[in-house]
């Protein structure tokens, strides 16, 4: 086991306190709390970055392409798992930016939210620039607007899944069961294809999104998983076989599922 001290972030809390009694002894340990909120600790020897933390819930969403992110980057990281009760305890007591997870924080009190923004911070604490490479402005444009396309592809499928975030509770009535059978077909044969058809064309020669790199940048880290995320969380009625039409993006998937670092991960967690 890898001694280290992990103070358990309390519902009255919204910044989680690290002791700084630890050691390193090996590349990478792996270390997962009894307590609650489940909280999973990666240590690497080698990395020179602060111990910060990801908050969010205890299954992929938009905290998987942190954690592979982190993990890849060789970056040290506390992954905070809440259930849905512990985070509405936390969100009610108003001290979250924004009221949401995904969330990064670190010893000193400092956070971030937003999944894109979280990425940008591993990216330039860890070891592998080219995830973001900051000297690069045009670069780092093409990999920002691949970041920023899944606000178009994803707003539709959020709208439906979660009515009442975005005042559409009245699609919740009964009455309206053959609207949303209309709007998930819409979706379907229309408007993600659309989105996936632009997406593919903006895969590179290295096989990665927006750039010819040999080696993914964040945006990939995003993609992934969301694009997996298309292929098996679709709302009822929509086809599973929907990147099929996208090979590139179909190759990309499982190219991003072989890379060694995700294997890795995903052996130590799962």
């Amino acid at each position: 086991s890898f001694p280290i001290k992990v103070k358990r972030f309390l519902p009255a809390q919204v910044y989680p306190l690290f002791t700084s009694g630890f050691s390193l002894t090996a590349m990478p340990s792996s270390t997962k709390t009894s307590t609650s909120p489940t909280t999973i600790t990666h240590l690497f020897s080698d990395s020179t970055t602060p111990l910060f933390s990801f908050h969010y819930f205890d299954f992929a969403g938009k905290a998987d392409a942190l954690r592979l992110a982190a993990y890849y980057s060789g970056c040290s990281f506390a992954d905070v798992r809440y259930t849905r009760d512990e985070f509405k305890d936390v969100k009610a007591n108003g001290t979250m930016p924004f009221g949401q997870l995904p969330l990064l924080t670190t010893p000193d009190g400092a956070f971030v939210p937003q999944t894109n923004a979280i990425l940008r911070v591993i990216a330039r604490l860890g070891s592998k620039p080219n995830l973001y490479p900051v000297d690069d402005v045009i670069t780092c444009g093409k990999i920002d607007a691949i970041l920023d396309l899944d606000a178009d592809v994803y707003t539709s499928l959020l709208v439906h899944n979660y009515k009442e975030r975005f005042g559409f509770d009245f699609l919740n009535d009964p009455s309206q069961a053959d609207n949303l059978k209309d709007i998930r077909m819409q979706l379907k044969n229309r408007v993600l294809p659309a989105h996936l058809a632009n997406m593919e064309n903006q895969v590179g020669a290295g096989g990665w999104l927006g750039t010819d790199s040999l080696n993914p940048s964040i945006a990939d880290f995003n993609w992934a998983i969301r694009l997996n995320e298309l292929r098996t969380a679709l709302p009822d009625g929509m086809s599973l076989d929907i990147l099929d039409p996208f090979p590139k993006l179909s190759l990309l998937v499982t190219k991003f599922k072989e890379l060694p670092e995700v294997v890795e991960y995903y052996s130590l967690v799962v």
